[in-house]
C-alpha cells in the first residue's frame, strides 16, 4: 500500500482547514434561519415570548443565592479532581507528595472555614460581618 498523504504544505492545510471550518459555520447558520419558526407578534423586550403577557414588570435582578453556592461548589470540585491525580500517583510522590497534599487541603479548610465565617454559605440573607 502506498503513502495516503498529500503533498501540500502547512500554510495550504491552515487555510484549508480555516475555510472548510467558516463554510460549516455559515452553512448551519443559514439553515438554522431557514428553519426556525418565524412568529408574528413576538415581542422581544420580554424575557418569555410564549405570548403569554407578564403581570408585572421585572423590578430589578433576581436574587440567585444558588449561583454563589455553585460557584463555590465548581472551585472546591476542582480539589477532588487535583486530589484524584495525587492518589493515582501517591507511591511514587513518596513522603513529600504526602506533605503537599496536606498543605493542599490544609489551605481549602481554611478557605471554606473563611467562607463560612464570612456568611458566603449561608442561604438566606443575613448580617455579614
Amino acid at each position: 500500500m502506498g503513502d495516503l498523504t498529500l503533498p501540500i504544505n502547512s500554510g495550504a492545510a491552515l487555510a484549508i482547514h480555516v475555510a472548510l471550518s467558516a463554510g460549516i459555520v455559515a452553512a448551519i447558520i443559514v439553515v438554522a434561519a431557514w428553519l426556525r419558526e418565524k412568529r408574528s407578534g413576538a415581542r422581544p423586550d420580554v424575557p418569555y415570548e410564549g405570548g403569554v403577557l407578564p403581570a408585572q414588570p421585572q423590578q430589578g435582578p433576581l436574587n440567585a443565592p444558588y449561583f454563589l453556592i455553585a460557584a463555590l461548589f465548581v472551585i472546591f470540585d476542582m480539589e477532588a479532581a487535583i486530589l484524584f491525580a495525587w492518589a493515582v500517583a501517591a507511591r511514587d510522590a513518596g513522603w513529600l507528595g504526602l506533605i503537599e497534599a496536606a498543605v493542599f487541603i490544609g489551605v481549602l479548610l481554611l478557605a471554606l472555614v473563611y467562607l463560612w465565617l464570612d456568611g458566603a454559605l449561608d442561604w438566606v440573607k443575613g448580617k455579614r460581618r
